[in-house]
């Protein structure tokens, strides 16, 4: 077993601080496509490093451990979701801070860009949704994804070829193709 492994077991400050560095990110930019409120994302993330700690899993590598991770955040974000109503979505601090030094003209694309990549993707169904998140933006297979949502392998290409049309579909049908490849 990995010896940073064996220090988060073991409730290590330097290996949780590492642990938090590595996956905060990833988790919360995955609660945020889900909860659509940037202060619920960041309280999900923080819930769902404690619960993580509270009962640390033995894991053999770190991909196990990150699918863990999303699956506590999985389960968190839908139990938010299903009990509070829907809230306006949030810019993300991370827009902010890499946009600082950016032109003024090149802010405003981008920040179109991440309007209409957003937009669009809050038009899918939410688990076609959480798919697309994991695939494209945390890079996992379908297998990892399968796990993290608890469905089948195959449900989770179904799930991911569907989205994928229906995106294109929006993006045709919007015009906006030059706006999200630019």
């Amino acid at each position: 077993m990995d010896k940073w492994l064996l220090d988060i077991y073991r409730r290590k400050e330097e290996a949780l601080t590492e642990l938090v560095e590595e996956y905060a990110f990833p988790l919360r930019r995955f609660l945020l496509g889900m909860v659509r409120n940037e202060e619920d994302a960041k309280e999900l993330t923080q819930e769902t490093f404690l619960r993580f700690i509270a009962h640390p899993q033995r894991f053999l590598d770190k991909t196990q451990m990150k699918k863990y991770l999303f699956q506590i955040a999985h389960n968190l974000a839908i139990t938010k979701v299903t009990s509070a109503p829907s809230r306006k979505e949030e810019l993300t601090d991370e827009f902010n801070e890499r946009a600082k030094n950016e032109s003024a003209t090149s802010l405003l694309l981008m920040e179109e860009k991440r309007r209409n990549v957003l937009e669009l993707l809050q038009k899918l169904p939410p688990q076609q949704r959480r798919v697309v998140i994991l695939r494209n933006w945390e890079d996992m297979t379908f297998k990892e994804i399968a796990q993290v949502l608890s469905i089948s392998e195959g449900a989770v290409k179904a799930h991911y070829f569907f989205a994928l049309r229906k995106l294109k579909e929006e993006i045709e049908k919007k015009g906006m193709k030059e706006a999200i490849n630019e």
